[in-house]
């Protein structure tokens, strides 16, 4: 009997993992191991950048895998799963915060494993409820029951523990939980169905609040913290790729202006491997002065000799920076916002371009989830040219590795009234914003960089 599809799955995962561990041996990485102590590069993009045949070996991996679930998983399962996925992330949550993550991490065999018991006795918890806390996190791969009811890290749990990027990105928002409840009867039964203001979202009705997602959480600083953190993380995840992927080389404007740029790590990381540019972080007023004090004890030479400034700039008031000399990033801003509210930002950029100046817009473009397959662009990283082509059948978004994206997508609808454009839905913003898409680079994590310039076939049709 023939099982066309599980067949090609089978076979697009061999040759996926196939070529993901030549390219570990290639880039003189270490073996894979979830029972392993330390950290591997690969845990943390923020501090190493995988080569494009690696991480296009491991995205197949990831969509093979994926697909492979969807096929064989009764439909049942998944949707309890899917159902009952909210714990896994109070789980994980509430090991940081009682910090048996830290404790775990620190004892002296962390491979061995320690009785819940003895984590129930330091932390004064009861050992009923860990179980099946710790249970749930390692059915999530996040630690390992080495004997019955005794727990140790495995090795990805090591992001969690203080001062890693995962412990940065791990903040539970009183409230959250309850704007993705909200969703269904804001989309179907609220008088906001048909609205697309960022003040009339799941996130008002959940909050109980008529402020704006931003407004509230700077009113609130038991959340701006941690938000800002998580927010800080995540810039940082893409900056490696952004700094290795984009030919910086051939912008002809010497100053590279950050529009939203908060902390300025952007901008220190390009300034680093092109130090010709010289570079201006922008952001809002009661963002800057913590950027300036940063910048001036980070970069001090560059802050006192004009190579780096600071300055307050809204994003819905004109562009203060004006001509040629300028070239603009706007990093992971306009997925925060409607069309309206993006068209708003991207034209007042757009107004104080000159004709050598380009916008770099830095988001992720949502691959619609059609019958197309990702295959032949992905074997052209991973394969040789006279190597035959073969038909796996994964879909063009990369199924469940695209699942992030789909999720920052319904995060920031359900926050905003924004979204994660598509290419199509990108060419109507800037189009009409008076600016044509001139190149797109794909980037090694789930961003893009689109680039654009003033679109001189539209001049006086605006």
């Amino acid at each position: 009997m023939a099982h066309a599809e599980l067949d090609r799955l089978q076979a697009c995962l061999n040759f996926a993992l196939d070529t993901f561990r030549k390219e570990l041996d290639n880039s003189h990485l270490p073996p894979l191991s979830q029972h392993s102590p330390v950290e591997h590069p690969l845990d943390d993009p923020t501090t190493y950048l995988p080569s494009t045949a690696l991480f296009e070996a491991r995205r197949l991996s990831l969509a093979c895998l994926g697909e492979l679930k969807n096929l064989i998983q009764s439909p049942l399962d998944r949707r309890m799963e899917d159902r009952y996925s909210g714990y896994g992330v109070a789980s994980t949550d509430t090991l940081i915060k009682t910090g048996i993550i830290d404790y775990l991490s620190g004892v002296p065999n962390p491979s061995q494993g320690v009785p819940v018991t003895e984590l129930a006795l330091k932390f004064e918890l009861d050992s009923q409820k860990l179980v099946p806390i710790l249970r749930c996190c390692a059915a999530n791969g996040w630690v390992r029951e080495t004997s019955d009811s005794s727990f140790a890290l495995n090795r990805c749990a090591r992001t969690f523990i203080e001062g890693h990027a995962g412990r940065r990105m791990a903040f539970s928002m009183p409230g959250f939980m309850s704007m993705i409840e909200t969703i269904p009867h804001w989309v179907a039964e609220s008088d906001w169905k048909f609205s697309h203001s960022p003040e009339q979202t799941a996130f008002q009705i959940a909050f109980k609040t008529p402020l704006m997602a931003f407004s509230w959480i700077v009113k609130n600083p038991e959340v701006l913290i941690p938000i800002a953190n998580h927010l800080q993380v995540a810039g940082d995840m893409s900056t490696p790729t952004i700094v290795a992927d984009y030919p910086w080389e051939q912008l002809e404007t010497p100053v590279i202006v950050d529009c939203g740029g908060g902390e300025g790590g952007l901008v220190s990381a390009i300034l680093d491997a092109h130090p010709s540019f010289r570079a201006i972080v922008q952001d809002m007023e009661n963002v800057v002065a913590l950027t300036s004090s940063i910048m001036e004890e980070r970069r001090p030479r560059d802050i006192e000799s004009g190579v780096l400034n600071v300055e307050a700039h809204n994003l819905f008031q004109p562009q203060q920076r004006i001509g040629n000399e300028y070239s603009f990033i706007l990093r992971h801003i306009m997925h925060d916002w409607p069309d309206k509210e993006a068209a708003t930002i991207l034209g007042h950029v757009a107004r104080a371009l000159g004709p050598k100046s380009k916008i770099l817009l830095i988001d992720m473009v949502n691959i619609p989830n059609v019958d197309a397959t990702a295959t032949p662009s992905v074997e052209s990283f991973l394969m040789h040219s006279d190597a035959k082509r073969r038909d796996y059948s994964i879909p063009s978004h990369f199924g469940s590795a695209s699942k992030l994206v789909a999720a920052y997508s319904m995060h920031m609808l359900s926050m905003m009234n924004g979204c994660e454009r598509s290419l199509r839905e990108w060419e109507t913003l800037v189009g009409g914003c008076g600016l044509r898409i001139t190149n797109v680079y794909p980037l090694r994590d789930h961003s893009a960089i689109i680039e654009c310039e003033l679109d001189t076939g539209m001049k006086g049709k605006l």
